[in-house]
């Protein structure tokens, strides 16, 4: 069940795209040789994209909504209500038995083969710390992509967030410590 503001940013997600595939199908591509047209081809198309990060961790917040329900009992969550980016924690809320569950959310695809560049490990440092420094019962690192959840697996992350359950989305795979 999606809450309205939930609704409302689904339906105007639809609409970017539906604008977008109409712009791809109506306009001719530019000469190769052609950089300015090129330039304003690809510049209406970004316009009319919007913050495609955004969207990604809307979608991202979504299955969290759907796993927090299935495994935790949670029905209230708003996925919209929180601006994507915004600071603070992706997610905190109350357990149906009243306990405080707190989560963050990553769509990155590690940079490297095997480990995260150096922005994205400061990211996610920035993140360890938020959970490991808060006051809750439930303390959730939410992936959705296999490979960083491989990379969590792994000793040299999994000491720096004591206490917080790491799960991939939407499966539900989990590495609880």
């Amino acid at each position: 069940m999606l809450s309205q503001r939930e609704q409302h940013y689904v339906e105007e997600l639809a609409r970017r795209i539906a604008k977008m595939r109409s712009f791809l199908t109506d306009q001719p591509l530019p000469a190769s040789e052609d950089a300015t047209g090129w330039y304003k081809f690809l510049a209406s198309l970004k316009e009319i994209q919007g913050n495609a990060n955004n969207d990604v961790s809307f979608a991202a917040t979504m299955m969290a909504k759907e796993y927090l329900l299935a495994q935790y009992g949670v029905a209230s969550f708003d996925a919209a209500a929180k601006a994507q980016g915004a600071p603070g924690l992706d997610i905190d809320v109350r357990l149906p038995d009243g306990r405080r569950l707190v989560a963050e959310i990553k769509t990155t695809v590690p940079y490297k083969v095997n480990d995260l560049g150096a922005q994205q490990k400061a990211m996610f440092e920035k993140d360890f710390e938020k959970l490991v420094a808060s006051r809750a019962d439930v303390k959730l690192f939410l992936l959705t992509e296999r490979s960083t959840y491989e990379l969590m697996r792994e000793a040299r992350y999994r000491g720096k967030i004591p206490g917080v359950k790491v799960v991939l989305l939407p499966e539900g795979d989990a590495i609880a410590q």
